[in-house]
Formats: C-alpha cells, sequence, structure tokens
C-alpha cells in the first residue's frame, strides 16, 4: 500500500507581516452573549461579546467604528480609521486568583486549562501540512510566548514542563525540557504528542498549550489591551491578522485569485472549514487560509460508502469512521457515540483518504454538536 508523508516541515524565509486594516469588520457572535448593539460607536479594543461558557474568553473590537448591522449569525462594524482605544489593563502584577483569572477572560482569554497539573507539554509543531504559524512564533516571538509561559505556570504550577518540538528543529523555551516528534501529520495531533512525550494515552496528570495559546497569552500580559488578532499562513506566508478581517480584504490584500468552482479554507487542508463566504470574517483560532482549485481534488459527495476501509488504516484514534459516518448520516447520534464518536481527534485523515470523497469529518462534527446540543437543552 502506497504511504503517503504529510510533511509538517516548513522553510521560514520571511517574519510576520501585517494586513493593511480592513475598512469593516465581520464578527461571528452566534451564541455568544452581545455587550453592544447596532449603531453604538466602539473604540478598538473594547468588548463586544462574551462566552457562554464561564470558562470562555471575551470578543472585542479590532478596530474603532460603528456597529452598523447585528443578526443571529454576525455583527458588522463600519471601521473609521480613529485612534479611539481601550485603556491597557495592567494583569502582569496581580496575584494568581479568581480575579486575574476573570481580567484574562475580559481580555479575550480562555481559561480552562489554567488548573494545576503534573506534567505540561508545550505543543511545537506546526498543526498542519501548509501551515508555518508555530514555528514563526518559537523563532520570531519566543519573548511573548515566554511571557505567556510565565502566565501559564502561576496557575498550573506544574513540576515538569516539556516542549515538543520537530526533530531537527532546535527551538527551547526557558525552563523547559525539549523533546522531538518526527514532523509527520497528524503526529502534531494534541493527544499523539501527549503520547510521545509521556508514552501513555490521555494521562490524567498531564495537559497540553499549544505555541499559540501561550502566543495569545502572552499578547494580552505584554501590552495589557484585548486579543484582538490572530497569526495566520497565507500563501506560504505568515500574517498578523485582525479578528473580524473580510476574507475577501484578505485575499485582495495579498493578490489571490478565486474563480467560481474554487473552494477557500479558513484553517488547514484536513481539519479547516471551507467559508461559505468571502464576507465572512477571520475568527480566534484560525491559523491559516488556502484557495483550492476546483481541478485539485473530485468534489466532496454524499455517495455511498464502498467500505474499503482506507479510513479504518488511516485513523490514529483507532475507530470505524465508515460506520461512525453512517450512522451520523442518518441522525442515529447515539450509535455513532457507541461506536467511538467522541474518541475522534477530528484530524480528517478519513476524509482526505475516503475513495468515495464522503464528507466523513463533516458527519463526525454534525454528530457531536448534535448530541452536544440536545444535552444542553435536557439541562437547560
Amino acid at each position: 500500500m502506497l504511504k503517503i508523508h504529510y510533511s509538517l516541515e516548513s522553510e521560514l524565509q520571511h517574519g510576520i507581516s501585517d494586513i493593511e486594516a480592513p475598512s469593516e469588520l465581520n464578527i461571528q457572535v452566534r451564541n455568544l452573549v452581545l455587550k453592544t448593539k447596532k449603531g453604538k460607536q466602539v473604540a478598538r479594543g473594547e468588548m463586544i461579546a462574551e462566552h457562554p461558557s464561564k470558562f470562555g474568553g471575551a470578543y472585542h473590537a479590532a478596530a474603532s467604528g460603528k456597529v452598523m448591522k447585528v443578526n443571529y449569525y454576525h455583527m458588522t462594524i463600519k471601521c473609521d480609521g480613529g485612534e479611539d482605544a481601550v485603556e491597557p489593563v495592567d494583569v502582569s502584577s496581580m496575584e494568581p486568583g479568581k480575579d486575574l483569572l476573570r481580567a484574562l477572560q475580559d481580555l479575550g482569554i480562555g481559561v480552562s486549562a489554567l488548573a494545576p497539573v503534573k506534567t505540561l507539554v508545550i505543543n511545537g509543531l506546526n498543526p498542519e501540512p501548509g501551515i508555518s504559524v508555530t514555528e514563526q512564533l518559537l523563532k520570531d516571538e519566543k519573548e511573548t510566548v515566554e511571557a505567556g509561559l510565565e502566565m501559564v505556570r502561576r496557575f498550573m504550577t506544574p513540576e515538569k514542563t516539556v516542549l515538543a518540538v520537530a526533530g531537527g528543529a532546535s527551538y527551547e523555551l526557558s525552563g523547559s525540557s525539549v523533546h522531538t516528534v518526527k514532523p509527520k501529520y497528524p503526529n502534531c495531533l494534541d493527544a499523539l504528542v501527549v503520547k510521545s512525550v509521556t508514552g501513555k494515552e490521555l494521562p490524567s496528570d498531564t495537559k497540553v498549550l499549544s505555541v499559540m495559546d501561550l502566543y495569545e497569552i502572552g499578547t494580552v500580559v505584554r501590552t495589557g489591551m484585548p486579543l484582538t488578532h490572530t497569526v495566520m499562513t497565507v500563501a506560504g506566508r505568515n500574517y498578523r491578522v485582525p479578528l473580524g478581517t473580510p476574507i475577501r480584504h484578505l485575499m485582495d490584500s495579498l493578490n489571490m485569485n478565486v474563480t467560481t468552482g474554487d473552494t477557500v479554507v479558513l484553517g488547514g487542508p484536513f481539519r479547516g472549514d471551507a467559508v461559505y463566504s468571502l464576507d465572512e470574517g477571520v475568527k480566534k483560532g484560525d491559523h491559516g487560509l488556502f484557495s483550492i482549485a476546483s481541478s485539485t481534488f473530485p468534489a466532496i459527495q454524499d455517495a455511498a460508502c464502498i467500505n474499503c476501509g482506507e479510513c479504518v488504516l488511516k485513523c490514529p484514534a483507532r475507530i470505524q469512521a465508515h460506520l461512525i459516518s453512517r450512522y451520523a448520516e442518518y441522525e442515529m447520534f447515539e450509535m455513532a457515540e457507541k461506536h467511538g464518536l467522541n474518541n475522534c481527534f477530528e484530524c480528517g485523515l478519513c476524509g482526505f483518504n475516503c475513495i468515495s470523497r464522503r464528507p466523513l469529518l463533516q458527519y463526525i462534527r454534525f454528530a457531536k454538536a448534535q448530541l452536544r446540543a440536545s444535552r444542553q437543552s435536557e439541562q437547560g
């Protein structure tokens, strides 16, 4: 059988560049608790929504301007190019505790992972082939990443911190040992990184954070300002992109062309999401943008599974993606769960290698979302 090597290696020939500010921001606000309304003038860094989870980070305006439209899904802010901004918050001098956690949340940081742990693993591998954000941050933003790590250690107080990096890389972080991992996808997935570092599958005394997580925390700590940008790999280079920047603006700024039938993906080639509109805004956690020509791959379709077994052979979680996807397709979500739905890492290898071109990852995510929504409804 042909074994394809999906490399995570990258050649960093440039630093991180800034994208020209857009004329408007489109922020996804579905399921968020809005803190502003249509017609209101907002300053850069002003809170516009809170996360419904008690551990989630708030959302902020990446530029000053006027809220022009608000619906269940999106908020549109017309940018005015002004300098009006919120005052910074000095979180670096605050003592660990509820007040500091709340301050970090108010600045856009999720805090669910910030609890004591024995071993802290820092995932320093690029998240997907074609995305080099992690290595770029370790190379050019080490001080910011280490500021985030220092803040994390104040809460997690780990006995040991391990930085997992691609074999052959020479990156390091203060106070951390280094563990090398073969730079082949899906070895970068958190569960597989932890297994490589500890020799155990999902040990209860170990937590993993990504370099991107530390960079975001470090940015807030060093500036005192809310999180209003992400770092993305686009066409082989890395850019600092304001949250809410329309994809159309990003592509126009970089002279990227897209024609009818092409697919534009936010995220990576395995786990990313195809966008429904170029007016969609960049979100937290978006670290890549790809334009895939219509002639590159056969179209995804709801074809019948032919039981070839390719998805099972490629699955790092050792589940039967073909079976789970069929249960999801016919809305038999409990049966999908019974057969290992929640063990899925969502690496996307199943759909990427499916001979029938079935949307396996999408079916799996659909089943998880439906079960989650059902249980939240029962609790509420």
